[in-house]
């Protein structure tokens, strides 16, 4: 082996990086191997720290090359696993060149600042013999071999120059992390000592801590297999509410089959009321017709019987005016014969027979004419009044015989009226029992269908709140016993470390990376267990206020808060509201806005309700009490819903306004 002495400085340097006592003297390792590399590597035995040495340059000296071997130290955590230990038979995988022959020595050690366990250093050397011919002269060949050596030499001087500056570099770097390295000795050996106190108490600690994640995870799995069991018990109930919702569903379809059928008769039957209530109509006109006709003949007659008391009264007036001139002519007889009687006295005084004859056949002439005159004037009269009596009479008996006539065939008429009145109020009167009958069952049956699929309504929402309940605390559980399962693992990971730490395999360096990941993991654990905490013990009062407002009959009656459904309600109790064409806006957090337009021609019937659901929420859409709103699977959920009804002419008309808050106690 060819050896050369360099400074004693740079070859103790050389010695403490390598850890061989042999290189102290400046003895330099050397190979033939023409710009190739060795790598050794040590034997780990508990160091968390480790140093790779690499060849950097090789270069040729009198048949041999030198090697000179630097040092790059490197911190690495300490594997969980020594790595295995190498070969001391290690073969390199460089083979001999030719005319060189090859020598391996090996080295052990285990001091050194660096090292941290026992260290094999094997060095190969490689001699190359040759034999120059004796020849007088140099030959060509020789002259460019020594020009190509002198060249050679010249750049591996400078290359030696450069090598020389790295080592140089390397040994304060391997200087300042020997004295780093021994800092964080001394830091780790002050740990050591700080967190050796505290270790039994942590064990039992966590030991207890397990004990109980434990005893909370079987209790967590009995809970869930309890709650599995409800579950199963909660999805058998569903399923018959379910089946016992379509079998009300069918007997719905069948009820309302049955309401078309009494629907039809109430409108055959609506129709003969019309038509019967049409005839006492006209009937009634008729009888009101009769009844002013015969109180025109009333009238008439009573007219009549005035002008025949008024006739009778001219008769009694005549009559009495005929006594009077009876009474007169009587008088006036009297006074003719008076008269006569004087003028026969006188003429009986009269001497002369002619004169007393003459005035005797004046007198009997006057009488006579008199008497004549009167009885033709009285004939006259009688005559008159008779007839005239006699056609008052008779017009007075024809007209009453006509009225009688007239007033029995109204009599009878209105009798026949009567009875037909009588007998068809009769049968309106059962019809309108019949009806009113026929209107309470169907009404009956409205409210018996309305209870049943509110009672079905709430038992489906009570059982769908009820598993969505469980559900949650399923997830909450599920949640739960994923954080316990992560902090006992966790806490496994760390009592395995904190047990070999305890049984003596935590001296070494590393220590201070082990204690950083101990408190980073708690601190994360701690954080898991006050989100934990918060979690299952953690308790929110929720507070919700409604106000509603209507400008008319038809109001906002209910919003769901899930946002399920509206509720529209016709408060009047006997007026009808077209509510066709109106708009129902819900404003959700003053950002997000549903519309839903009510459909044309729609009628909410008094003291009725609409129910508005959204899609695939469970409603039934039939056009009379409820719609689904095809749009929105929701009318949306929020903290602030102002629920606004508009007509179609954009005006206000109901609002809704629900607010909640919550808050953590």
């Amino acid at each position: 082996m060819a050896q050369k002495n360099y400074g004693s400085k740079t070859a103790a340097a050389i010695g403490d990086v390598l850890g061989v006592p042999n290189l102290i003297h400046g003895s330099i390792l050397s190979f033939v191997a023409s710009h190739r590399t060795i790598h050794t590597l040590p034997n780990f035995q508990g160091s968390v720290y480790f140093a790779t040495f690499k060849a950097v340059k090789c270069f040729p000296t009198k048949g041999l090359t030198s090697l000179f071997l630097l040092g790059d130290t490197q911190y690495m955590e300490r594997p969980k696993n020594p790595l295995p230990k190498m070969s001391d038979d290690y073969r390199s995988t460089i083979s001999a060149r030719p005319n060189f022959n090859r020598n391996s020595t090996s080295y052990s050690s285990n001091s050194g600042p660096l090292s941290g366990g026992n260290r094999v250093l094997k060095i190969v050397t490689e001699t190359m013999s040759s034999s120059v011919s004796g020849h007088g002269g140099v030959s060509p060949f020789g002259q460019n071999a020594a020009s190509a050596i002198r060249d050679s030499r010249e750049r591996e001087k400078k290359e030696m120059s450069d090598l020389n500056d790295r080592l140089a570099s390397y040994i304060e770097k391997v200087r300042f992390l020997e004295a780093q390295n021994r800092k964080l000795g001394a830091d780790l050996d002050m740990l050591r000592n700080r967190w050796g106190k505290d270790t039994s108490s942590i064990k039992v600690m966590y030991e207890t801590e397990l004990t109980t994640a434990k005893k909370v995870i079987d209790d967590t799995g009995k809970q869930r297999h309890d709650l599995d069991s409800e579950l199963r018990r909660l999805q058998d109930d569903l399923n018959e509410q379910r089946r016992k919702y379509e079998e009300a569903v069918r007997g719905r379809a069948g009820d309302r089959e049955k309401i078309d059928d009494l629907l039809v008769q109430l409108s055959n039957l609506e129709a003969e009321i019309n038509l019967l209530k049409r005839r006492i109509a006209l009937l009634e006109e008729e009888v009101s017709r009769l009844r002013k006709e015969n109180a025109r003949l009333q009238a008439e007659l009573q007219r009549v019987r005035t002008e025949l008391d008024q006739e009778t009264l001219n008769r009694i007036d005549y009559q009495n005016q005929v006594q009077t001139l009876l009474e007169e002519i009587d008088f006036l007889r009297r006074a003719h014969d008076q008269e006569i009687k004087d003028l026969q006295a006188m003429a009986a005084r009269d001497t002369t027979n002619e004169n007393r004859e003459f005035f005797r056949n004046e007198l009997a002439n006057a009488i006579r004419d008199i008497r004549n005159e009167y009885d033709a004037l009285n004939n006259a009269n009688r005559n008159d009044i008779e007839s005239w009596y006699k056609l008052k009479v008779q017009e007075i008996e024809t007209q009453s015989a006509r009225q009688n006539m007239e007033q029995g065939y109204q009599k009878d008429e209105l009798k026949r009226l009567r009875q037909q009145l009588a007998d068809l109020r009769g049968k309106l009167a059962d019809l309108e029992g019949r009806n009113a009958l026929l209107e309470k069952q169907i009404q009956e049956l409205n409210y018996q269908i309305e209870d049943d699929q509110r009672s079905y309504e709430d038992a489906l929402n009570a059982k769908d709140a009820q598993i969505r309940k469980m559900r949650d605390e399923c997830q909450a559980l599920m949640v739960e016993l994923q954080m316990l399962l992560d902090t006992k693992q966790t806490l496994d990971n760390e009592i395995a470390i904190y047990r070999k730490m305890l049984e003596g395999e935590g001296d070494g360096p590393g220590l201070k990376q082990l204690v950083e990941q101990v408190v980073r993991t708690t601190g994360i654990n701690e954080v898991a267990d006050t989100e934990t905490m918060r979690v299952v013990k953690g308790e929110t009062s929720s507070r919700q206020s409604h106000s509603r407002s209507a400008k008319g009959n038809v109001s906002i009656h209910e919003t769901s808060p899930e946002g399920k459904f509206i509720v529209l309600e016709n408060t009047h109790r006997t007026k009808e509201e077209n509510i066709g064409g109106w708009k129902l806006k819900r404003k959700i957090d003053g950002k997000r806005e549903i519309v839903y337009t009510i459909p044309h021609d729609f009628v909410l019937r008094p003291m009725k309700t609409l129910k508005i659901w959204a899609r695939n929420q469970g409603g039934i859409h039939n056009g009379v009490d409820q719609l689904i709103f095809e749009g929105e699977e929701t009318f949306g959920v929020g903290s602030n819903v102002h629920t606004i009804l508009y007509n179609t002419q954009g005006e206000e008309r109901a609002t809704h306004v629900q607010r909640s808050s919550q808050t953590a106690a």
